[in-house]
């Protein structure tokens, strides 16, 4: 397994984190949607993957509903994805 592909599964099981009750259940099925169409999808090329996953984190991070002890994770989710996809475009 890739470093990437590690690096995915750890920030899946993170993202797990948010299937907790005291996250509305819109946020929570957006989440898994993304995790597994997007995050986990090894059919989509590594760029898209990550783009498309980290484009969901943000709508996440700005849904006025998400608690306010979550935002942290999502943006530090989100972050550590940018990071890789721009490693993946550098090649």
């Amino acid at each position: 397994m890739s470093d990437f592909e590690t690096r995915i599964l750890q920030i899946a099981g993170v993202l797990g984190q948010l299937d907790d009750s005291q996250v509305p259940r819109n946020i929570r099925a957006s989440i898994k949607d993304g995790v597994d169409k997007w995050l986990l999808n090894k059919n989509k090329e590594m760029d898209l993957r990550l783009g498309m996953t980290a484009s969901m984190l943000d709508e996440v991070f700005n849904d006025s509903n998400l608690p306010l002890h979550f935002g942290p994770l999502c943006l530090q989710i989100q972050t550590a994805l940018e990071t890789m996809l721009t490693e993946v475009r550098r090649g």
